[in-house]
């Protein structure tokens, strides 16, 4: 149906359409209990913009009587929502499409009552009541300079979801507990020092918390990708760097213990060990996300535990959405996610920019964390994350960038 010629009208159309479902979501908004009220059903059209299952506005022609209004409306078997005293159109929708299961049969037959609607002599415009959302922007004075959430889309995935009710571990060297940016922890385990406060001496574990979950909003520093989600941290990697299997384990196994929906592990080595696999293996069974960073051998060479299936492995982008040079690649390799010159949390509680997929996967993480917070299981969670990624390589599953770069905004709607 051609609107050029509706002008105003069609204008109209997307302002109500916007206000009608502003309204829709300050009266389901969540209480402190979280964010799980019941939203209305989300259908797409054709081209994937989303709208309300089972409504349409239509606009009438000019001097329709409010009773051939009425009658159309009841011829169609619809039934009138809203009408507008500020706009010449009805809100209706049609209680035997909302009460359709499936998706597939709800869309076929409101695409058909729109085009019986467009037939109908009162009828000047009629379309779906399409869902419009505004883009949450969180003050933190530096998130200007954060493009690893913005590539990605998570300001928009914030409208649909802050992550509240999600757990993220974060199996790393700990965080810095002072940093006034870093907050929400709710359980800290250090398998170095075999205490219960997970302290960072060696800054990766900072810096990689903050990307996944620093607080946001707070007029402080940087934003999180996941501003909600709570943080379990499981100190496995002292000063010098490195760990062990043992205590790599130990923090896994610890986080399913405490809950976790999702397990961040940005460190890796080529050893292919069945008994961690086996610890990997353990988490995904319990309905945990395990995700890990490829390397940054620049290589093909597998690193575990990020190439054993049951993990997701994460190589690095950059700002034009290029393999980063330092990132591993390779048939294993899930998903790509910002991982170039990444502005988070600093241990001694300043900021800066670090680069590799170490910073990559808490990206992958954070989104995990969304999608978690929307009641999403874990299989669905990967497999929403891998269909929703921009494809950057080859069409396809491709060795550089696996599924392509996640899109946070796309893999929460």
């Amino acid at each position: 149906m051609d609107y050029s010629r509706y002008g105003g009208r069609r204008q109209a159309f997307v302002l109500v359409a916007a206000m009608l479902w502003a309204a829709l979501l300050l009266a389901l908004a969540p209480g402190v209990s979280g964010e799980s009220a019941t939203r209305p059903e989300v259908d797409e059209d054709p081209t994937g913009a989303p709208y309300v299952a089972g409504e349409l506005l239509v606009a009438y022609e000019p001097g329709t009587s409010e009773k051939a209004e009425e009658a159309v409306v009841r011829e169609a078997g619809a039934r009138t929502l809203e009408n507008p005293p500020e706009v010449d159109l009805r809100l209706i929708s049609f209680p035997s499409i909302e009460g359709e299961a499936s998706e597939e049969m709800r869309t076929g037959a409101l695409e058909q009552e729109l085009l019986d609607l467009e037939e109908e002599p009162q009828v000047e415009a009629a379309d779906y009541n399409y869902i419009r959302e505004v883009s949450f922007t969180p003050d933190d004075p530096k998130f200007d300079d954060q493009w690893g959430l913005t590539k990605p889309g998570f300001p928009d995935a914030w409208s649909s979801t802050k992550g509240r009710g999600a757990k993220i571990a974060i199996v790393d060297t700990g965080v810095d507990q002072r940093h006034s940016d870093i907050g929400r922890i709710v359980a800290q385990k250090d398998f170095i020092e075999h205490d219960a406060v997970a302290d960072d001496d060696e800054g990766h574990g900072t810096h990689v918390t903050g990307i996944a979950g620093a607080l946001t909003d707070n007029a402080k520093g940087v934003a999180g990708g996941c501003p909600r989600c709570t943080l379990l941290i499981a100190k496995v990697v002292g000063p010098t760097g490195v760990t062990t299997d043992s205590k790599l384990m130990k923090g896994i196994g610890w986080s399913v213990n405490r809950g976790a929906d999702v397990i961040n592990i940005s460190l890796g080595d080529p050893g292919n060990s069945s008994v961690l696999r086996s610890a990997v293996n353990d988490a995904s069974a319990a309905g945990v996300v395990v995700v890990a960073a490829a390397g940054n051998e620049r290589t093909t060479k597998r690193q575990y535990p990020a190439a054993y299936p049951e993990a997701i492995a994460v190589s690095a982008t950059n700002r034009k959405d290029r393999l980063a040079r330092f990132s591993n690649r390779g048939q294993w390799v899930d998903l790509a996610a910002p991982g170039r010159n990444i502005l988070s949390t600093l241990d001694g509680g300043g900021y800066g920019e670090e680069s590799g997929t170490s910073m990559s996967a808490p990206f992958v993480s954070a989104l995990a964390g969304l999608l978690a917070s929307q009641g999403m299981p874990a299989d669905q969670i990967r497999h929403r994350m891998q269909t929703t990624a921009t494809d950057l390589g080859p069409t396809g599953k491709d060795p550089r960038y696996g599924h392509g770069r996640i899109d946070a905004a796309r893999a929460v709607r």
